[in-house]
C-alpha cells in the first residue's frame, strides 16, 4: 500500500470500479460525455512535422531521410541486377554472336 494513500484497498477498488462504471455506462445506460473528438487536418499535422524546432520533427525528419534511402538503394540494387543479368547473357552469347558476323 502507498504510503500517501489514505484509502485500504478495498476502497481503492471500489472506487475505481465506480469509475469504470461511469465512464462504461451505468446502471440508467448514461454514458460520461468526453466531448468531441478534435480533428487536425493532414497538411496542418505535416507543416508542424516540417518545422525543426522540436525533437519529434527532428526525428520524423532523420526516419524519413533514411526510409528514402533504402527506396533508393532498393531500387537502384534491382536496377544493377538487370544490368548484371544482361550482360552475363550477353557474355554467355558472345562466340555466337561474333560467329554469326563472319
Amino acid at each position: 500500500m502507498s504510503r500517501f494513500s489514505t484509502l485500504s484497498s478495498g476502497e481503492r477498488k471500489m472506487q475505481a470500479a465506480a469509475i469504470c462504471r461511469e465512464v462504461h455506462g451505468g446502471a440508467n445506460g448514461d454514458t460520461m460525455d468526453l466531448g468531441k473528438k478534435l480533428s487536425t487536418p493532414k497538411d496542418i499535422m505535416l507543416e508542424e512535422l516540417s518545422l525543426l524546432s522540436n525533437r519529434g520533427s527532428r526525428l520524423f525528419k532523420m526516419r524519413q531521410r533514411r526510409s528514402e534511402k533504402y527506396t533508393f538503394e532498393s531500387i537502384q540494387n534491382k536496377a544493377n541486377a538487370i544490368l548484371n543479368v544482361m550482360w552475363e547473357v550477353l557474355w554467355l552469347n558472345w562466340g555466337s554472336l561474333v560467329a554469326n558476323l563472319h
